[in-house]
């Protein structure tokens, strides 16, 4: 009978057991900086798509405040209404025909938050009031002056004056957007002829 013989293993070494390890964990950690990396980048364009749109909504309300204001000029105003210096009722007169002229636009001149000196989005028309926006729009109306009757002056470059007169009026709209924190600010020139 033939004799088996066992033969004898070479001892293992354990020296060379984690040589892989590192490697691997190197690898995962480039991967999850670039994941990190990925997550950044799209937080901040989703932040600046939600930041245009909420500037858009802010000025469309100020678009419509605008045409809301030249309603109320139309409807509201006439020869005899009394504009002043302290902007009563959101009818001021241009800061440089103050006790204390000033070059400042009416904008920064005028208390947003006094509901004494400013008027709200459809309060003098009626308008419906806007959805999806953190606050209606505030107007104030300027009477800048009276347009000259026939030939001869005009009212701006190009512009012929009306042949009765009339007068023009500054408005100045504070809109906000969907967010209380962004505010649009937009002036239009309307002229009324008599």
């Amino acid at each position: 009978m033939p004799m088996l013989r066992l033969l004898a293993s070479p001892p293992l070494r354990h020296g060379q057991g984690g040589m892989s390890l590192f490697p691997s964990m190197m690898f995962l950690l480039v991967l999850a900086m670039l994941g990190v990396a990925a997550l950044n980048s799209t937080l901040l364009q989703e932040k600046m798509a939600g930041n245009t749109r909420d500037t858009n909504v802010a000025f469309q309300a100020a678009e419509a405040a605008l045409r809301d204001a030249e309603s109320d000029v139309a409807l509201n105003i006439t020869p005899g209404t009394v504009f002043s210096a302290s902007c009563s009722t959101g009818l001021c007169t241009p800061p440089s025909t103050w006790a204390s002229p000033t070059s400042q636009d009416i904008s920064k001149l005028v208390d947003w938050t006094d509901t004494g000196s400013r008027r709200v989005y459809g309060s003098q028309t009626g308008v419906a009031a806007l959805p999806d926006v953190a606050a209606q729009p505030l107007y104030v109306i300027e009477k800048l002056s009276g347009l000259p009757v026939g030939p001869g002056g005009s009212a701006g470059i190009g512009i012929n004056a009306p042949p009765s007169g009339g007068a023009a009026y500054r408005l100045t709209v504070l809109a906000t957007g969907v967010r209380a924190e962004t505010h649009v600010i937009l002036q239009s020139t309307f002229l009324v002829t008599q």
